[in-house]
């Protein structure tokens, strides 16, 4: 066969296996990503849980970057400390040789079952899981035809004079090997792949064992590499747990490539056939890491604190977005909770932009709204891009679920830019006015402005905690607390309107500020609490989807306005 034919049937073999792994990836994720996700909580409790936590998932998975982004998220979040997140690393080495060790074996016969049962399920499926499922079997599928396609093309490379000048130069180059290795994995953004692609050529006499040995340290460097570049722009806490796996991983090939002939000579020893072999040396490396460093990771978890340690201010003057990775945009529910981080930062700056503007408003000083403008053009580019990458999500086929998270994200970032729109454009022109015509509000309704801005402000942290957890009972007391407010603002302008009836000498321009103000500030409370209203709704709508929806009482019903217009 000729060399450029050869070249191209490998390269084709390796693109299906890489979209087979794919096709797996994304199936599992979007099918049961929620509950892998809460695998991973549940296993956070001592770093055995963690580790197995990590084998299990990444064996469904079949990829270690997925589990490591997944781990990275929580770690941003707060939930896996840098300790538990590498024991969780360690599991998800060991569970891609184990996936590796299966896929070794010749099930070239499944193939076309396979295909045939997933194209049947995915096309005739109504559910979103029941596609992802047949997703997950083509996957599987053209994963096992892409490795007989590999042994089929990879043939003609053992009579192949020039192949084998080339790799037996390498065979006195085992540190070149290993950076040639790391290098395919890293491009091909999967030690698996790279792995099953190297025990392919060697099971055809392509490659030499020494060479397959080095690629095979290679490729476990080199699968540590994309996620510690995904996490490259997260916060610090989610940057450590692939950095330290990256670290074990470069300690073991480190100590091991010295070894590496003696440890050859005990794998012959163990089984003679050089795809096992290369197998077995990938599946033993990782085992001895988990073995090792799952007694370290304490220490190891410290060390990358000191090497990446909080950086809390390095933002604070220009507030951009920084957990919106486009690598996790194949896992719907990673994609969302980084979209919900973006968000929480974003009601940060909305935060900051109240306290300023309350104290440039005591201050009746308008030369203290330029942070408050600068605030709006923060929340303007926090919009614009959670919109976009929550966009770029949505053009996927993704559960019911996950599509109302989607929408409710969406919204409250939106209303959150809102807002800011009220802040700037009514509030900040209101203390220009009161700034100019040198309008001076009475005590008490300095008083009743003051117990406004600090209630919405409680309410606004509040509608946080709402959409991290989109807890019901939250939920109800943010609804609540935004009618007492309703309350509080129309007691406000009713007390006012009284004084006004019986002190002539009150100024009809403060009194036309202050009660604009009071409306302004009923109005951001209504946009503040949206999100309550929604994640009730949803709830509701997925509770009778499932036949379990109880009607909502009297009472209960008169809260369930999502316009927020009580």
């Amino acid at each position: 066969m000729h060399a450029t034919s050869v070249l191209i049937s490998l390269l084709g073999g390796v693109a299906l296996l890489l979209w087979g792994l794919r096709m797996v990836n994304t199936g599992v994720t979007r099918a049961f990503g929620r509950e892998l996700g809460k695998i991973l909580n549940l296993s956070l409790r001592n770093r055995v849980n963690s580790f197995f936590g990590g084998l299990g998932v990444t064996m469904l998975l079949q990829s270690s970057t997925a589990t490591a982004l997944l781990t990275a998220s929580f770690a941003g979040r707060g939930l896996v400390p840098a300790a538990a997140g590498i024991a969780i690393m360690l599991g998800a080495d060991v569970g891609t040789t184990l996936v590796a060790q299966l896929l070794s074996f010749d099930l070239s016969w499944l193939a076309p079952v396979m295909l045939f049962v997933g194209f049947v399920r995915h096309s005739s499926a109504k559910s979103t899981r029941a596609k992802n499922l047949g997703r997950i079997l083509l996957g599987l599928g053209m994963m096992l035809t892409a490795l007989k396609l590999l042994v089929m093309a990879s043939e003609p490379v053992r009579q192949s004079d020039v192949a084998q000048y080339v790799f037996s130069s390498l065979a006195n180059e085992p540190v070149l090997t290993v950076v040639l290795g790391a290098l395919v994995a890293f491009i091909a953004h999967s030690s698996l792949a790279t792995v099953l692609f190297i025990v392919t050529l060697a099971s055809t006499g392509g490659v030499p064992l020494d060479v397959g040995y080095a690629m095979i340290l290679g490729a476990n460097l080199g699968g540590a590499l994309p996620p510690v570049l995904a996490t490259m722009n997260g916060d610090a806490a989610s940057r450590r747990p692939p950095l330290g796996n990256f670290i074990c991983r470069l300690a073991g090939v480190i100590v091991l490539l010295p070894f590496l002939d003696l440890v050859a000579m005990e794998l012959v020893r163990l089984e003679s056939e050089p795809a096992r072999q290369l197998v077995n040396l990938h599946t033993f490396f990782n085992l001895g890491l988990a073995a090792f460093f799952i007694f370290w990771t304490g220490p190891l978890g410290r060390l990358t604190e000191k090497l990446i340690p909080e950086t809390r201010n390095a933002n604070a003057s220009t507030p951009v977005p920084m957990h919106l990775d486009k690598a996790a945009l194949a896992s719907p529910q990673l994609a969302l909770a980084n979209s919900v981080r973006d968000t929480l930062r974003m009601g940060d700056v909305l935060e900051q932009m109240f306290r300023d503007f309350r104290q440039a408003f005591e201050n009746n000083d308008k030369a203290q709204l330029e942070p408050v403008r600068k605030s709006d053009e923060y929340l303007k580019n926090f919009s614009a891009a959670i919109k976009q990458y929550l966009t770029e999500l949505g053009r996927e086929t993704l559960e019911e679920e996950d599509e109302e998270r989607c929408t409710e994200i969406i919204s409250f970032s939106s209303d959150l830019e809102q807002i800011g729109n009220i802040v700037v454009l009514n509030l900040a022109e209101y203390l220009e006015r009161t700034n100019e015509q040198q309008i001076v509000f009475s005590d008490a309704d300095m008083k009743d402005q003051n117990r406004l801005f600090d209630m919405l402000v409680e309410n606004l942290k509040l509608s946080f905690s709402v959409l991290l957890t989109r807890d019901m009972t939250t939920a109800g007391v943010l609804v609540r607390k935004k009618q007492a407010l309703r309350d509080e603002v129309y007691k406000a302008a009713n007390d006012h309107l009284e004084r006004l009836r019986f002190d002539q000498s009150f100024a009809q321009d403060a009194s036309a500020l202050h009660l604009g103000l009071l409306s302004d500030l009923r109005r951001i409370s209504s946009l503040i609490s949206s999100i309550a209203y929604s994640v009730r709704l949803d709830a509701e709508r997925l509770a009778a989807g499932k036949g379990t929806a109880k009607p909502a009482s009297t009472d209960e019903a008169t809260t369930l306005d999502p316009s927020g217009n009580l």
